[in-house]
């Protein structure tokens, strides 16, 4: 194995939801102790993306994967936060959508939190479109913690606003 805590993901065919078969574990080519790979999915057609919050000291990153193939699923790329630092926690949560990924950073600027865009119209080779942040965010709200995209609209969560009522953008 890789480590503690590396991580990993599989496929099912559910085409019969009441005997699913496994098709594929997937691992990240560069998994390592604690990245905690697969703490997030999502699928949308023939890509998934995988979140692993513990890469590089919590700094996280995501994984695009083809499982057009699901007994063969292909790692396509790593992605990253442009601007990523220790703790930022990348790859808590990930959405998908069409050619759109969403990934939250529920730990970046003192846990205020942020999350990003990236254009996956090409798989091999990601686009970061936009970092994202609550324009009344503060300490401590947890931006990120959550993501969905469906469109052209995401909603992120951030479970520690206003004193941990929490709030949805």
């Amino acid at each position: 194995g890789k480590g503690s805590s590396a991580g990993a993901a599989y496929i099912f065919d559910i085409t019969n939801p009441a005997s699913p078969v496994q098709k594929a574990k997937i691992t990240a080519s560069d998994g390592a102790a604690l990245d905690y790979f697969g703490y997030s999915v999502a699928v949308y057609g023939s890509i998934a993306v995988v979140g692993a919050y513990g890469k590089g000291g919590s700094t996280g990153a995501a994984y695009i994967f083809d499982i057009s193939n699901p007994a063969s699923p292909v790692q396509k790329a790593k992605i990253t936060a442009s601007d990523g630092a220790a703790g930022d926690n990348f790859g808590y949560s990930v959405a998908v959508y069409g050619t759109l990924a969403v990934v939250g950073a529920y730990g970046k600027g003192s846990s205020a939190g942020a999350a990003y865009i990236f254009d996956i119209t090409n798989p091999a080779s990601p686009v970061q479109e936009a970092e994202i942040t609550a324009s009344d965010g503060a300490a401590s709200d947890y931006f990120g913690y959550s993501v969905a995209v469906s469109g052209t609209l995401a909603a992120v969560g951030a479970y520690g606003k206003s004193s941990s009522t929490g709030a949805a953008y």
